[in-house]
């Protein structure tokens, strides 16, 4: 019978955010690279969940801007991956309760009356590139990337 060679290997865990799961150190420090640039970070799910996280720990009372920003953009994702369903009136009024602004709404609204989903998924790209823009220009995303460089320090070497 053959012998198996097992090496211990420690791994170092780092609290979430909201303290719900650990993630490793590698991974937050994934996380931390992919900060770097926003549109890296929204595209990827472990980052915007903790994105998510942090925001909502930071709450106090209604949602930020920057959260609302952040939702909008991932319901546009959303309706980008679901090619056979019809874009219509009810899928507009979903991003209007999750904080679309005006000038973006009627933009797509005129899209939607067109009928092309290739101008509709213009305009919902459209809406993703404002709210990247508005989340890369908040200070709430410069303090979730110094949270987790903090988080990082904290760890023994």
């Amino acid at each position: 019978m053959a012998s198996t060679s097992y090496k211990n290997k420690t791994v170092k865990l780092i609290k979430c955010f909201c303290g719900c799961s650990d993630m490793t150190v590698e991974e937050v420090q994934r996380i931390y690279t992919l900060t770097n640039d926003v549109h890296q970070t929204l595209l990827d799910t472990d980052a915007t969940r903790l994105l998510h996280r942090y925001l909502e720990q930071q709450r106090a009372g209604d949602k930020k801007e920057v959260e609302q920003f952040l939702d909008i953009y991932e319901k546009c994702a959303e309706y980008l991956q679901e090619t056979q369903r019809t874009f219509a009136q009810d899928e507009i009024d979903e991003l209007i309760d999750l904080g679309l602004p005006y000038d973006l709404e009627q933009d797509l609204t005129r899209r939607t009356l067109n009928g092309q989903r290739s101008e509709i998924n213009l305009g919902l790209y459209r809406i993703q590139g404002k709210c990247r823009n508005e989340i890369e220009a908040s200070s709430d995303f410069k303090d979730f990337r110094n949270a987790i460089l903090a988080k990082m320090r904290r760890v023994p070497k």
